[in-house]
C-alpha cells in the first residue's frame, strides 16, 4: 500500500525543530510503501521502503541523507529504523543503492546518526520490484473504480 508516491518538496527554510532537508529548495520524486501485512504471518523488520530519485529540482540530498529522512520520517510519521532507504539512481545497471542508518549519538530527544551506502543486494532489488509492481496495481484498481 501506498503512504506517499508522488513529488516530495522543500523550500529551504525552517519551519520547525527540524533543519530543513537543505537550505535550498528542491524536490525528489518520492514513494513511500508500506508492505506490513503482505507476507502473512512473517514480519519484516523493515515493512517500509522509501524509495527517492533526484528530480534536477535543487541540491541533491544523495551526499547527506540523513536530514531528508528526518524531515521524511517526520511528515509521514515513521521510524527511521523501520524503513528500507532506497535511492533510486535511474540506471539501467546496478539501479538502486541502499542507504543504511546507524545512531552514533545522542542530544535531548534527538539522535545522530551515520549514513553508509551499498548497492543493493539481489533480493533486496527483487523485495523493490516486487513492491513497485504491486503499487502500480494498486493504481490500476483506484483508476478503475
Amino acid at each position: 500500500m501506498a503512504i506517499f508516491n508522488g513529488r516530495y518538496r522543500w523550500d529551504g527554510t525552517k519551519q520547525d525543530d527540524l533543519e530543513p532537508v537543505a537550505w535550498y529548495p528542491g524536490a525528489y520524486d518520492v514513494k513511500i510503501l508500506d508492505r506490513s501485512g503482505r507476507e502473512g504471518k512473517v514480519q519484516h523488520l523493515k515493512p517500509f521502503i522509501c524509495l527517492y530519485a533526484r528530480t534536477g529540482e535543487g541540491q541533491s540530498i544523495s551526499a547527506n541523507p540523513e536530514k531528508f529522512a528526518k524531515r521524511i520520517c517526520s511528515d509521514f510519521s515513521l521510524d527511521i529504523d523501520r524503513v528500507l532507504w532506497v535511492e533510486d539512481l535511474l540506471t539501467e545497471n546496478e539501479r538502486y543503492d541502499i542507504i543504511l542508518f546507524t545512531r552514533t549519538g545522542k542530544m535531548g530527544k534527538g539522535f545522530f546518526y551515520r549514513a553508509e551506502k551499498r548497492r543493493a543486494l539481489e533480493a533486496e532489488v527483487k523485495m523493490i520490484e516486487h513492491a513497485l509492481n504491486d503499487l502500480v496495481e494498486e493504481s490500476q484498481l483506484l483508476k478503475g473504480k
